[in-house]
């Protein structure tokens, strides 16, 4: 059995291994040579049959080897006939079964008679194979050939499916080992008959995912990923046309941290990940090229008809974090890197130096809490762990958190405050089981003592990465980075813009800066905040769903007319993006040198408030001065990040300001402790409010006024979650109004004493 594309998964060795064995009993019966597939002179090799449900498929008689691509629930796959040794015949029958055999084999296919064999691949779903209870150790060569003719009868699926709704193909295999055949093969005694399936969408399905029907779909594998760097010669996955839909896969860089949560069990993720012992960084599954940068990059995505002097627009439809098929739970990691700002601070608050040594470094594991809806609720810290000094597959030593490449090889799954949550250790299959601690003692972890990891943490879903490919990319290519352009500093094209506002319900504006705009996705996050202090978000394993749009360049909305940099757009506001060097691949002789001469604030904002003051007067007309007062008195600058070598500034700028008619601005609440409670206590008292009321000839109660002057000032306040808080403000405007008019009857009564 071969299973083209995919390992073999720690819940299905057991499995794996039964068939192994099935294989070698057969070898030992005189059935161990696989006849050579061909598709010179074999009717019937390139055709291509579409079934509406993969249980629907049905190999008998021939030695199946299936290629394989990811499919998402819903999905109506094709299946395409590669090679075989001998002609195939397919037959149909009237409920949509596709049956493939021997042309001519008279096969029979008995009746399973005892229970499967059942392996768990997910919390909702079973591996099973039905089998005959004959023992094979103690029955005659005859005997056992003819048991294991039958222990393969009906369909067998290998899948995995998560909460998360991305059915995760490994191989489907019917009979793939051979059954009785009838008269005229006496041939079987020499090898056996073998074919090549390939199972696939077609090209023009609209396919379904967990978002609903989208135009296309874009699974993460090896194939359709890069590690680090933008390829300037990078050839288009997948062309879509303007105002389609696209699902893409976006793994992290950073599921090496913790394999059992983040990889274990998810083919794709196990082969991008896979380093075998000996192997180099560039001659893995995914190559980590030298120079390069440490993301997961999706792509690219070509935009029919797109070129130089258009403007995508990209829409985040939906953005949900990766369910791992095996627990069906979510799982995150954080690492206060080397690359972090509190490494520029130097010291520790006891003092001591944060060095670039294992032990330095800090891993947090998150888990993302859900309610019995599946709404994400917060996100969780499970356990926390010193960095560890490890020796890689390449033999190379690790002393600090810089390739992502490498896996952590934790002994335990550790679970919240130290319990586990699994009591046998980890087994880490081939590809996984050549990282060794050097540590005395081994990983260090840090909960549940000393760290207590009573906290959580809002989550804040969004694309840390999301570019065109930039024109001025090959400037970056040297002798340390052969590959492209580092996927670290943002620039001018997007990229790892790292900011937590480019979510769901955003929209992107980029220039196309090479033909077809060449879209790229990766670095999803589950939780940031402004400045990504300590080098990465929570970072995790993402689906997301885009619309692109295509404007060409003599059209152009006016936002987009004069935009030299990424624009976001919400549903209430602008967000402009400003680095310290806006086009780095041009302006730096050697762009490399970005992560010691992009590492300042006073460029960035130097750069976004010239993009922002002259975008302000090109798309609104305004003129020098009066941009200048609006951008002092309503717009919000704030730090994008300090740690992509080319740090960001951003600009905030509410659509309210610019809106017609009298609707107020919506305040921020005042809280109802801290310096909100000195301020509660000198409110008046409700006897003098309600005395002041009657002066005046209200009836209504004070708190009845206070809620309806509450309305009449401003909206219901977004910030304000707790009702206590909306009655503070609501007694503060009170408050202003009666004392106003306490003064007024303290003046009144002055003049009749005098």
């Amino acid at each position: 059995m071969s299973l083209l594309h995919s390992k073999p998964t720690s819940p299905l060795r057991v499995v794996l291994s039964y068939l192994f064995l099935l294989v070698t009993i057969l070898s030992s019966s005189g059935l161990a040579l696989i006849c050579e597939p061909a598709t010179e002179g074999i009717t019937g090799v390139g055709e291509e049959y579409s079934i509406t449900n993969l249980e629907k498929l049905s190999v008998i008689g021939f030695q199946a080897s299936i290629n394989y691509v990811y499919l998402p629930p819903g999905s109506t796959p094709i299946v395409k006939i590669v090679a075989a040794s001998e002609e195939p015949e397919v037959t149909v029958d009237v409920n949509g079964l596709v049956t493939i055999l021997p042309l001519g084999s008279n096969c029979e296919v008995p009746e399973p008679t005892l229970p499967p064999i059942c392996a768990t691949v997910s919390r909702d779903s079973e591996l099973c194979i039905d089998a005959e209870t004959e023992d094979p150790t103690e029955s005659s060569s005859a005997s056992t050939r003819n048991t294991m003719m039958k222990v393969l009868t009906a369909p067998l699926l290998l899948s995995s499916r998560s909460a998360g709704g991305s059915l995760c193909l490994l191989a489907f295999l019917s009979a793939s080992l051979p059954f009785a055949f009838g008269a005229g093969h006496e041939a079987m005694e020499m090898c056996t008959p073998s074919l090549q399936l390939e199972i696939s969408l077609p090209q023009d399905a609209v396919v379904s995912s967990k978002f609903g029907d989208t135009d296309h779909y874009l699974a993460a594998t090896v194939d359709t990923v890069t590690w680090g760097y933008y390829d300037p010669n990078a050839t288009a996955q997948i062309t879509i046309q303007s105002g389609e839909t696209i699902t893409v896969e976006v793994i992290t860089h950073h599921a090496s941290h913790d394999y059992a949560k983040m990889i274990r069990g998810d083919p794709a993720v196990e082969e991008i990940f896979a380093w075998e012992a000996g192997q180099t960084l560039e001659n893995k599954n995914v190559p980590k090229l030298p120079g390069s940068g440490v993301h997961l990059v999706t792509g690219p995505i070509e935009v029919a008809g797109a070129e130089v002097g258009d403007v995508v627009e990209i829409e985040i439809l939906e953005l949900d974090p990766r369910y791992n098929p095996v627990t069906g739970r979510c799982f995150g990691s954080n690492s206060q890197k080397f690359a972090g700002y509190h490494y520029r601070v130097g010291n520790k608050r006891d003092g001591t130096e944060y060095v670039t040594t294992g032990g330095t470094e800090a891993i947090t594991i998150f888990e993302f809490i859900e309610n019995d809806a599946g709404e994400m609720l917060y996100g969780k810290p499970v356990y926390m762990y010193r960095f560890p000094n490890m020796t890689a597959p390449d033999g190379s030593e690790r002393t600090f958190d810089n390739n992502p490449a490498v896996t952590v090889p934790h002994e335990y799954n550790v679970g919240y405050d130290g319990m586990l949550m699994e009591e046998e250790p980890i087994s880490y299959p081939p590809g996984f089981d050549d990282t060794v601690v050097t540590d005395d003692g081994g990983i260090v972890y840090l909960s549940p003592d000393p760290a207590t990891l009573n906290w959580k943490v809002p989550l804040r879903p969004h694309l840390g990465t999301l570019a065109v490919l930039p024109n001025n990319t090959e400037n970056y290519i040297n002798p340390d980075a052969p590959g492209g352009a580092s996927s670290i500093p943002p620039a001018r094209f997007g990229g790892n813009v790292d900011d937590w506002r480019i979510g769901k319900g955003g929209t992107m504006f980029y220039n196309v800066e090479v033909p077809g705009a060449m879209i790229l996705v990766g670095d999803t996050h589950a939780a940031q905040g402004d400045s990504e202090l300590a080098g990465t978000a929570m970072e995790t394993s993402m689906t997301t769903k885009l619309r692109v749009t295509l404007h060409k360049a003599g059209s152009l909305p006016k936002k987009v007319e004069s935009m030299p940099f990424p624009l976001l757009e919400t549903s209430t506001q602008y967000v402009v993006h400003g680095f310290a060097y806006a086009n780095y691949l041009d302006d730096l002789e050697n762009p490399s040198d970005i992560f010691s001469e992009g590492a300042t604030l006073d460029l960035a904002m130097t750069d976004c408030f010239v993009k922002t003051r002259d975008w302000l007067m090109d798309v609104f007309d305004l003129i020098e001065e009066e941009t200048i007062a609006l951008m002092t008195t309503a717009v919000d600058f704030g730090i994008t990040q300090v740690v992509d070598g080319n740090w960001g500034v951003h600009a905030d700028i509410s659509k309210w300001v610019f809106e017609e008619g009298d609707t107020p601005f919506d305040y921020s609440c005042t809280p109802s402790k801290g310096p909100g409670r000195a301020r509660r206590a000198r409110m008046l008292k409700k006897q003098d409010r309600r005395h002041l009321l009657e002066m005046h000839g209200v009836e209504m109660s004070p708190e009845d006024y206070a809620s309806n002057l509450y309305s009449r000032v401003t909206k219901d306040c977004e910030t304000c979650h707790s009702s206590g808080a909306r009655e503070l403000l609501a007694n503060k405007f009170l408050d202003a109004k009666l004392n106003f008019a306490k003064k007024l009857v303290s003046h009144e009564e002055t003049l009749r004493k005098l």
